[in-house]
């Protein structure tokens, strides 16, 4: 009998492990980026209320976008650590290429919805969460324990 509750208890734990162990977003990493960029342009369509002409450029911008991340993430990171001003000039090309298709009214509220997301990523970014300061942002190290 105790055998049967041992092994019943066995499986329970590694099921419930497996479970655990499920990425955070299985469903982005499965999506092509064609479905990614379709996505992503059905999501501005619905905030900024996009034509189906503005539609279709976000889409193919975005295209475009998404493939080159795709290429850096492949890349070395030696090469990627190089190549970041390029990263930063190409996102700020992609956001002028939207901006360029948005009216006003619609610049206003993606402007506003980056601010918004910005000081979110600042949040997250600020070391200043549940795991503590990270390495390099001025703190020193906390002392050895001490052996007594």
């Amino acid at each position: 009998m105790k055998k049967i509750l041992y092994t019943v208890a066995l499986v329970v734990m590694g099921i419930t492990a497996s479970y655990a162990q499920k990425p955070e977003r299985a469903g982005r990493d499965n999506q092509t980026p064609e479905q990614r960029a379709e996505r992503a342009a059905t999501a501005m369509q619905q905030k900024l209320s996009l034509t189906a002409d503005q539609k279709q450029k976000v889409q193919a911008i975005e295209l475009d976008r998404i493939k080159k991340n795709e290429e850096w993430r492949k890349a070395d990171d030696k090469t990627i650590k190089g190549k970041l001003e390029e990263r930063k000039a190409f996102n700020k090309a992609t956001q002028d290429k939207i901006d360029a298709i948005l009216t006003a009214d619609q610049k206003k509220t993606l402007d506003a919805s980056r601010a918004e997301m910005r000081d979110k990523m600042k949040d997250r970014k600020g070391g200043k969460g549940s795991r503590g300061p990270r390495p390099g942002d001025g703190t020193p190290p906390p002392p050895p324990p001490a052996n007594n």
